[in-house]
């Protein structure tokens, strides 16, 4: 869709195409649209960084962001991936917690940035808003209860096969994944190395086809069963 050039009716559209936003009151919308500003975000630009303070809330516009997970000692897990229309960094403005996650651009992106005090006001004076903020906050919680099971039950192979079968229906319309080695690895806790060995066995096997940051999967029930054996 064409915006127009004013910052604030842009912003009031964008937010009105929002699911999430659907039956918010005009003053509500006229609120936030005046409170928040569009943003680019070059891929590899970090938004915020695992600890930072919890002053915004972000929609994706365009491009995908990943949320990740920084250990100790360094190593990194992406724990969940933003889409265009997706919310981001609420939960840190809700508990007025310190970020426990990083968001990194995955591509060049636009992003509309809600300040945390406008946010707040809106969710205290749009009871459905805040229903839907529990019902995406349990789904979130959902997932990450999945990826923990996932990391305490499946081994690598296993963990690896489920996230290139998820990853497949996401990008269904394709009909192949454009992901990296490095982007799996961070994604199921393993070395890039580890990765590479599984894949290059896999397509030995007939399993899939790999080349150029991309993978196209050919014996879904070979890699399906991997997980199973591991499940039961």
């Amino acid at each position: 869709m064409k915006y127009p050039g004013d910052p604030v009716s842009k912003a009031r559209i964008f937010l009105a195409e929002q699911p999430l936003l659907t039956d918010l009151s005009e003053a509500s919308l006229l609120a936030l649209a005046c409170a928040s500003k569009f943003i680019q975000v070059e891929k590899g630009q970090f938004v915020f960084l695992q600890s930072d303070p919890s002053e915004k809330v972000y929609i994706v516009r365009t491009g995908i962001i990943s949320i990740v997970l920084e250990s100790s000692d360094g190593r990194e897990m992406v724990i969940n991936e933003m889409h265009p229309g997706d919310f981001f960094g609420e939960l840190g403005v809700l508990t007025k917690k310190a970020r426990s996650t990083s968001a990194v651009a995955r591509s060049s992106c636009e992003l509309l940035v809600l300040p945390r005090q406008a946010f707040l006001s809106i969710l205290d004076a749009e009871p459905v808003l805040a229903r839907r903020m529990l019902e995406i906050t349990a789904n979130r919680l959902r997932g990450s209860s999945e990826r923990e099971s996932a990391l305490a039950f499946l081994d690598a192979q296993a963990r690896l096969a489920r996230l290139l079968l998820n990853l497949e229906k996401q990008e269904l319309e394709k009909g192949y994944i454009t992901i990296s080695q490095e982007e799996l690895a961070q994604r199921t806790g393993q070395t890039r190395q580890t990765v590479a060995k599984a894949l290059g066995r896999w397509r030995r096997a007939g399993w899939l086809i790999t080349g150029r940051g991309r993978i196209m999967l050919l014996k879904h029930d070979s890699l399906s069963q991997l997980e199973q054996e591991w499940l039961f």
